[in-house]
């Protein structure tokens, strides 16, 4: 619902002179930026405009949840809120939202830099008839189409309030004199609010979950497969008058096979890690998820390169007849696109920028660590020999213990031996022809 500059909605004033303060949730910002994805994806032909509810304390307003609105369009052509609709939506929404109770507080919708326009009108005079301090918080979607880096959050939250219509005029020119007494015509015009943003202790827990979400998700999911699983789930009561979705199998051995899995659930390979062991290798998957994806996107461009016409890249045939050719090799060629070989141009020539410009330096710092490592691999190695050879000489060692003490038993058997044979009568000992006892006869 993006209109055209409208300076003259936009108030002189000071967002200070009113005192209100801005305190913007991230459930909010996600809820927006998945309607504006969804709507694209799904070609929304409505309004991109939503509900935001929180809560009003003196002059702090808080915006903690949002929710998409129907739209349909008025007798001037100007979107406007079905009434029904959004009466008895925001009566849910009111009726979930209970402790703490949240209330409407404003509206979203697409919003230009220039601020609002005179498309924004219709909504907002239907919000401000609930609610008179209604906010407008307007998504800008220029920033996200060229975002760069340390941008701000591309939002602008503004306030409405009634002022003269000769307000805006400049000081010090001349101005027609008009009489005191009359009525100055009051206009609705927009003023720009500071915000803060602030998470809750649910809200982290909630960012902590999608974060991880988004770094362990796999590049090569497809939308069909996103469809099969919606196609596989319906909903049953569960006998409390709610409804959840279920998945089921289309064969009863695939419920056996289910309820079986179910029985024995599969181990998570991560479920012995830490917190910052498991944010580590989130950080790693979503790396090695864009690095994946940029050689996917550079295989594209090689093989785009290497099946243009070969006249056209010798330079010998103009774009025109190259592509006449490449339509008649019935896929064989590729369709060359000044366009697009321009882009690929311009994405070579600034493949320079992204090497830092201390190459040498950066160079000799990474051979640094790389003899580290190195370093403190072979040191690791040669520890492990030394407590081999350490092993290795216990266990020498007390074989050789064992073959002494079996040598020392050895010998004292001898030498008893030797006394017993000594006090034995008639005995020969080695090398005597007779006796002792013998001798002395």
């Amino acid at each position: 619902m993006a209109g055209q500059a409208a300076n003259e909605l936009l108030s002189t004033q000071k967002a200070s002179d009113s005192g209100l303060k801005v305190v913007l949730h991230p459930l909010p910002i996600l809820e927006i930026s998945d309607f504006i994805v969804r709507g694209y994806q799904r070609g929304l032909k409505g309004a991109v405009v939503g509900a935001l509810l929180g809560q009003q304390n003196g002059h702090e307003v808080t915006i903690e949840h949002s929710f998409s609105c129907k739209s349909e369009k008025n007798a001037d052509g100007l979107y406007k809120l079905d009434d029904v609709w959004f009466g008895q939506r925001l009566e849910q929404m009111k009726l979930v939202h209970k402790s703490p109770a949240l209330d409407l507080v404003g509206w979203y919708s697409l919003v230009p830099k220039t601020g609002p326009s005179a498309l924004h009108l219709p909504i907002h005079r239907q919000i401000s008839a609930l609610n008179e301090s209604a906010v407008l918080l307007g998504f800008h979607v220029e920033d996200m189409l060229a975002p760069s880096s340390g941008d701000p959050l591309p939002i602008t939250i503004y306030e409405s309030n009634m002022e003269a219509e000769d307000s805006k005029e400049a000081e010090g020119e001349d101005q027609e004199m008009k009489d005191a007494e009359a009525a100055a015509r009051m206009v609705l015009r927009f003023r720009k609010l500071p915000y803060a943003t602030d998470t809750g202790e649910a809200e982290m827990i909630a960012m902590q979950f999608i974060r991880e979400g988004g770094a362990n998700a796999t590049v090569d999911s497809t939308e069909k497969h996103i469809l099969e699983q919606f196609d596989k789930k319906i909903a049953v009561d569960d006998g409390k008058g709610k409804r959840r979705a279920v998945a089921y199998e289309e064969s009863s051995k695939s419920k056996k096979e289910a309820s079986t899995s179910t029985e024995q659930p599969a181990s998570n390979p991560d479920a012995n890690l830490s917190r910052a062991e498991a944010e580590y290798m989130s950080a790693l998957q979503a790396k090695y998820n864009a690095i994946k994806m940029m050689k996917s996107r550079l295989a594209l461009i090689i093989t785009y390169l290497q099946n243009l016409p070969s006249d056209f890249t010798s330079g010998t045939q103009t774009t025109a007849e190259a592509a006449d050719l490449a339509r008649a090799s019935n896929g064989q060629h590729t369709i060359p696109s000044n366009n697009i070989l321009r882009h690929i141009q311009a994405l070579v020539t600034n493949a320079d920028l992204v090497a830092p410009a201390e190459q040498a330096t950066l160079e000799r710092e990474i051979q640094r660590e790389t003899n580290d490592v190195n370093l403190i691999s072979m040191v690791s190695d040669l520890v492990s020999s030394m407590n081999e050879a350490r092993e290795a000489g216990k266990k020498f060692h007390i074989a050789e213990s064992t073959r002494h003490t079996r040598q020392g038993r050895a010998m004292i058997e001898n030498i008893a031996q030797l006394e017993q044979s000594k006090l034995i009568p008639g005995y020969d000992m080695p090398g005597l022809g007779v006796s002792p006892a013998a001798a002395e006869y």
